[in-house]
C-alpha cells in the first residue's frame, strides 16, 4: 500500500512540475504566439492532463487544479480555468487566473478587478491597452476604476503613475475618434498626464505628453516649460528639443525656433531618427507658425 502511495505522490509531484514549468514557458504565449511550435498548446494537445488528473483524482489536490487550470487559460479554455479554479483558496495565484480567464471571455471589467486583487499590473495594462484600442470610451471608465482600486491596495506611486498615464493617452485616443468631444478628452487626457507627472516629475514621457497636451489644449507657455524641462531631464532628447522648437515658433520667436530644431535634427542624426518639422498632430496656427520660422 504505501507503494502505491509512493506512486502516486511521486506521479503528482511529476504532473505538477511538468505543467508548471510548461505554464511558466508559456507566458508571453497568453498574449501572443501561443499557437507556435514546440509551445505548451502542442504540448498538451488533447485532454490527456485533465483526463489523468481526474482518473487518478489527483484533480483533488489544489496544486494540481491550479497547474490544470493554467493550461486551460493557454488552451483558451476559460470555462475549463474557472471550474478548476472553483474551491480553491482566494490567493493571488488564483485570482490572477481568474482574472485572465475572465479576459478569455471577454469580461474585462472582471478581469480588471481580479488582476487589481491579485497585484498584477502587468496583465490589467495589456487589458487595459487592448480594449483602449478598441473602445477608448469604456477604456476609460474602466481604466479609473482600476486607478481606484490600486489607491485601496495602497500600490507603488510608480505603478499609478503608469496607469494614470495610460488614462492619458487613452483619452488622447478618445479626442481622436470622437471629433464633438475632442475638447472634454482633451481636457482629461491633460488631467491624466498630470497626476502621472505629480508621481513622477522626472519621467520624460510623461514630461512629453503632458506637453503635447497642453499644446492640444491651446496652453503654449506651459507646453513650452514642460518640453524645457524635458531637455534638462534628457539632454539629447529629439521629441523635446522639437517640442521646444515647435512652442518656440508658435509663440513667435523664429530665432529660437531655429536653434531648437538645429539641436533636434543634430540629435536625431545621433539617433538615426527623423524630426517632425512640419507641426504634424498639432493645431493649424502651429503649424502656420512652424512653417513662417522656417522661412
Amino acid at each position: 500500500m504505501s507503494g502505491v502511495r509512493g506512486s502516486l505522490l511521486g506521479l503528482a509531484a511529476a504532473l505538477v512540475a511538468a505543467l508548471a514549468a510548461g505554464a511558466q514557458l508559456s507566458a508571453d504565449g497568453l498574449y501572443g504566439a501561443i499557437a507556435l511550435s514546440g509551445s505548451v498548446p502542442h504540448v498538451l494537445a488533447g485532454d490527456w492532463p485533465f483526463d489523468l488528473a481526474a482518473r487518478s483524482g489527483l484533480d483533488r489536490i489544489p496544486a494540481v487544479r491550479l497547474e490544470l487550470a493554467r493550461g486551460a487559460i493557454v488552451r483558451n479554455e476559460p470555462a475549463r480555468a474557472v471550474a478548476l479554479l472553483t474551491g480553491l483558496p482566494d490567493d493571488s495565484d488564483v485570482v490572477d487566473l481568474r482574472g485572465r480567464a475572465a479576459l478569455l471571455e471577454n469580461d474585462t471589467p472582471m478581469a480588471l478587478r481580479d488582476f487589481a486583487a491579485a497585484g498584477d499590473f502587468i496583465a490589467a495594462q495589456a487589458a487595459i491597452d487592448t480594449l483602449g484600442t478598441q473602445d477608448p470610451r469604456a477604456a476609460l471608465a474602466l481604466v479609473r476604476d482600476f486607478e481606484q482600486r490600486l489607491a485601496q491596495n495602497g500600490s507603488s506611486p510608480e505603478i499609478s503613475a503608469e496607469v494614470e498615464f495610460s488614462e492619458g493617452t487613452i483619452a488622447s485616443a478618445a479626442a481622436s475618434r470622437y471629433p464633438a468631444q475632442a475638447d472634454y478628452y482633451a481636457r482629461a487626457s491633460l488631467d491624466a498626464f498630470a497626476r502621472a507627472l505629480e508621481r513622477a516629475p522626472n519621467e520624460e514621457k510623461y514630461l512629453l505628453n503632458y506637453a503635447g497636451a497642453a499644446m492640444r489644449t491651446g496652453d503654449v507657455e506651459a507646453a513650452k516649460r514642460t518640453f524645457e524641462r524635458a531637455a534638462e531631464v534628457v539632454p539629447d532628447s529629439v521629441d523635446a528639443f522639437t517640442g521646444i522648437a515647435s512652442t518656440t515658433a508658435a509663440l513667435g520667436d523664429c530665432a529660437a525656433a531655429r536653434r531648437a530644431f538645429a539641436q533636434a535634427r543634430r540629435f536625431a542624426g545621433q539617433q538615426q531618427r527623423e524630426v517632425n518639422t512640419t507641426g504634424i498632430g498639432y493645431a493649424p496656427d502651429v503649424r502656420a507658425a512652424i512653417a513662417r520660422c522656417a522661412g
